[in-house]
């Protein structure tokens, strides 16, 4: 049984999404066991409403939190007793636990993955690695959507590496097309970094069709789009408002009021990110998932099932694999 540590804390909403999305995880039969971090009698009294018994999971107790707007340095320290670090060092102690899930301070979640857990070999930091819908039946990986502000070409290079893998392992693709944010498909558009990272990319051999544009990302054009932090996380904050966006409109032009709710149910289902799951440190030693901060229950339970997903499919053996090459 795949056993998962859980921050409890750190989410917009407080503890309650969390604990609720586990035990539905675990009402749903779904095979894995929860080491939950956090106020530890709260949470036994959530999960006792819910009928989940006491040895389906593990405790460890902490009350504190990394807020949203504390330094991403507050992970560090022995002895740290935020319910992050606790996190990570069970994480890297216990050769049973194969994944961490928080939707904590993305900035001391980074930090402590390298600094607590711990990273592949040949990495200074991960990645992080969202799939977004797109205009096909596949989904979209964007690497980097929001962990390195800024990149050089070899960061963007190995982000190819690290995009190809996700891809081929949650998304089952067996040869992913990936592409290089620009500002044109023409080999030639782009910063001097996009122009130097390009020619890094195309020496990989791996299958690379070239720049992309931000219209690329929901055209089905291809499977992994290539960029640093910065513009990553402004594409994916992006792609998470064109659905609610859409769904507003229907509702004021749409005259009949059956159709508008067959569109918008539509939409909703498209975009609707809790649903996705969350995004994933890519290069760290064990899987480390990152939820938004306005998660809700069903985003924990979509989280828990990505996390199971690439066990299954033995992500971290091959993302090591192609790191060492």
């Amino acid at each position: 049984m795949t056993k998962i540590v859980i921050d409890t804390l750190g989410s917009d909403m407080g503890l309650a999404p969390v604990v609720a999305g586990v035990a539905k995880a675990l009402e749903q039969e779904m095979d894995f066991f929860p080491v939950l971090v956090g106020p530890a009698e709260e949470i036994r009294q959530f999960l006792d409403r819910e009928g989940i018994p006491p040895h389906r999971y593990e405790l460890l107790d902490s009350n504190h939190c990394i807020r949203n707007e504390d330094p991403p340095t507050a992970i560090f320290g022995e002895g740290n007793p935020a319910t992050m670090a606790i996190a990570y060092d069970r994480l890297k102690n216990d050769s049973d636990c194969c994944a961490l899930l928080s939707a904590g301070n993305t900035g001391a979640l980074l930090v402590g993955s390298i600094c607590r857990l711990g990273l592949l070999p040949g990495l200074k930091f991960p990645a992080l690695a969202s799939a977004l819908p797109c205009n096909g039946e596949n989904l979209l990986c964007l690497v980097d959507c929001g962990a390195n502000i800024e990149c050089s070409a070899d960061d963007l290079a190995r982000f190819a590496r690290m995009g190809h893998i996700f891809s081929k392992h949650y998304c089952g693709i067996p040869s992913p097309r990936l592409g290089l944010m620009s500002v044109g498909r023409e080999k030639q558009k782009g910063t001097p970094l996009v122009q130097q990272a390009y020619e890094k990319i195309s020496a990989l051999g791996l299958n690379f069709v070239g720049n992309v544009e931000g219209s690329d990302l929901v055209t089905d054009y291809v499977d992994v789009v290539i960029t640093d932090g910065f513009s990553g996380n402004l594409l994916l904050k992006c792609a998470e408002s064109v659905g609610k966006a859409a769904m507003e409109i229907v509702k004021a032009c749409c005259p009949d009021p059956v159709l508008a709710k067959s569109i918008c149910q539509a939409l909703f289902e498209t975009f609707d990110f809790n649903s996705r799951g969350a995004a994933t440190f890519l290069g760290t030693k064990k899987t480390v998932v990152k939820m938004h901060g306005a998660s809700n229950t069903d985003t924990v339970v979509a989280s828990i099932a990505q996390i199971l997903r690439l066990e299954a499919s033995c992500f971290s053996q091959a993302m090591a694999e192609e790191l060492t090459k």
